[in-house]
């Protein structure tokens, strides 16, 4: 088994610009998740995305450490790819609001 991968996900903006965020490592989520997570770690760098943030949208950001290497992700809502968009909804659910 691997040694679990932490994750810090983070949601801003939005209508309300009420920032959520929760903290939680890949032995919490599904396996499935866990892969997910471990695949954009190791995903080569890719150049931001070209859709811009538009007003009352969301940005989604995720910080990836598995102890050697860090990834911090960051999309406007409308440019999550479609394959990340499970996980993201999965770490919406499990965040709180921060201040």
């Amino acid at each position: 088994m691997s040694a679990p991968v932490h994750v810090r996900f983070q949601r801003s903006g939005g209508l309300a610009g009420i920032k959520i965020a929760v903290d939680t490592d890949t032995n919490e989520l599904s396996p499935a998740q866990g892969e997910m997570i471990r695949a954009l770690l190791a995903a080569p760098d890719s150049p931001p995305p070209s859709a811009p943030g538009a007003p009352d949208r969301f940005t989604y950001q995720l910080l990836i450490d598995d102890g050697r290497q860090q990834r911090l992700l960051s999309w406007p809502e409308t440019a999550v790819p479609d394959d990340v968009r499970p996980l993201i909804a999965e770490l919406t659910t499990r965040s709180r609001p921060t201040r």
